[in-house]
């Protein structure tokens, strides 16, 4: 079938991209390298094969069945000829592993290696040369605060609304609405029943107190109709006001109890930013946002997470709880927040409290976290939220970097090439993580590395000859020992 206009031509000449590891993003990867008519080949376990094979044999990717974990398999890989080796597995360790047998058979191709521990990402860039270190949360957390930032600057949230009121509340209201009007009904029955007892000459306010707290009516009352019902409803008030007194101090106690236990985020915050999840993403989200002296309630279910107590560091409310239930949210001030991020790892719970949103008309912008792109598609067309995709925002900044990493490889191996000169061309901003804002590259780190080991191998022989040339002048003098 001949090739249309609208799509990418692939290169005449060009070195493939090897994707390793085919999960959500090195799916995404490939599909994004070859839209743009980027030669990909991709590194297929068995188990991948089975899952992906046949997606990529339709769109005439270029497939070796190997794993990354065995090094006579990469060995077999002609690395020379490829442009830039992506590893894209979900997997610190075994991308490390892959990264260093890459490196011990090629020194210079170029690596996209996805860590997301911050010691190994320091670790690699220090110790591995032309490296690359990336991960979803570094590349997505950037895009989300860009796109907070976006949505504080439009201001005006429309029309509000009522926040719904939490059933505790609900509840705590009721209790005292009972009790005061059961209180109501015992003194205007107290009054009506001092003017009866009055009326036939008995001690009306002294008969009418005891009457109502003891539930006993005085001696020598005549018991008329009226009197016999103001009686009843004089009981049914009187019991009905000491089982909500009893309830409402119970839950007093309740409360001064848990107050201990439970630290409650400040409630008394308007137009902050509300982020639900503290994994990888919502916690860099809530620090940049508060490098940027935005108020932000972070609201997490685990209350352990280690995010937390780096987040409470930092000076950041963190609210324990479930961020599907409405009075977790109250307690963030959900209601009346400015921009409300649902990025825990979680698609059904971001989508929950989304549509949650916009189903209580709260007129709250909220940003949704969708790991697969084509929910977030969808969402997109059909509900009133801000899907983001960390998958589609990492496969992006992935090609960006390829395309970035393999200008550099060109520039090295150009022997009329000048000193290098900053890429316009390098993502930056809401493509960028914190971890690539270092101004050098490690590649300048590893040539003063071997420049000091070059120079300490050319000491060392120069302190040999001048011992061996001390040594042959002492044996030449008189009186020397000879061996």
């Amino acid at each position: 079938m001949p090739e249309s206009a609208a799509q990418p031509r692939r290169p005449a000449e060009g070195h493939p991209i090897l994707v390793v590891g085919l999960g959500h993003v090195g799916v995404a990867v490939v599909h994004r390298l070859h839209a743009l008519g980027v030669p990909v080949r991709a590194l297929l376990t068995p188990a991948e094969q089975a899952r992906q094979g046949a997606e990529l044999q339709r769109l005439g990717v270029e497939t070796v069945h190997a794993s990354a974990a065995w090094e006579q398999d990469l060995v077999r890989q002609e690395f020379a000829d490829l442009g830039a080796v992506v590893l894209a597995a979900d997997n610190d360790s075994g991308n490390v592993d892959a990264c260093l047998l890459v490196r011990r058979h090629s020194t210079d191709v170029p690596m996209l290696v996805r860590v997301s521990d911050p010691t190994l990402v320091r670790f690699l860039r220090v110790s591995v040369p032309h490296v690359e270190p990336y991960s979803m949360g570094s590349v997505t957390a950037p895009v989300a605060a860009e796109l907070a930032l976006q949505l504080l600057s439009r201001g005006g949230r429309g029309t509000l609304v009522k926040r719904p009121t939490p059933r505790s509340v609900r509840v705590r209201t009721a209790l005292w609405a009972m009790l005061v009007i059961a209180l109501l009904t015992s003194v205007v029955g107290t009054v009506v029943v001092a003017s009866q007892l009055k009326m036939q000459g008995l001690d009306a306010l002294g008969a009418a107190a005891g009457w109502v707290l003891t539930g006993a009516a005085p001696l020598g009352v005549k018991m008329t109709s009226g009197l016999h019902w103001i009686a009843v409803a004089l009981a049914i008030a009187d019991r009905t006001a000491l089982i909500a007194a009893a309830l409402l101090v119970f839950d007093w106690l309740l409360q001064r109890r848990l107050a201990g236990v439970v630290q409650p985020a400040p409630v008394n915050l308007h137009d902050h930013v509300v982020v639900l999840g503290a994994g990888n993403v919502g916690a860099r989200v809530a620090e940049i946002l508060h490098q940027r002296r935005i108020a932000v309630v972070v609201v997490e279910r685990d209350g352990g997470l280690r995010n937390v107590q780096r987040l409470r560091s930092a000076g950041i409310a963190v609210v324990v709880g479930d961020t599907t239930v409405d009075e977790t949210l109250d307690l963030a001030g959900a209601w009346q927040a400015s921009v409300v991020m649902a990025l825990t790892s979680l698609d059904a719970v971001n989508l929950h409290v989304g549509l949650l949103l916009a189903d209580r008309k709260a007129a709250v912008p909220t940003v949704v976290r969708l790991l697969s792109p084509e929910l977030s598609e969808h969402a997109t067309r059909t509900a009133d939220v801000s899907p983001l995709s960390p998958v589609a925002e990492t496969a992006s900044y992935v090609c960006r970097a390829v395309e970035r990493l393999r200008k550099e490889r060109g520039k090295r191996k150009d022997p009329v090439a000048t000193s290098p000169t900053p890429d316009p061309a390098r993502p930056t901003g809401r493509y960028a993580g914190p971890e690539f804002d270092a101004p050098a590259r490690n590649t300048d780190q590893h040539q003063k590395l071997a420049r000091a080991a070059a120079l300490a191998v050319e000491r060392a022989a120069l302190a040999d000859d001048a011992t061996a040339g001390k040594a042959e002048s002492t044996a030449g003098e008189p009186g020397a020992p000879r061996t």
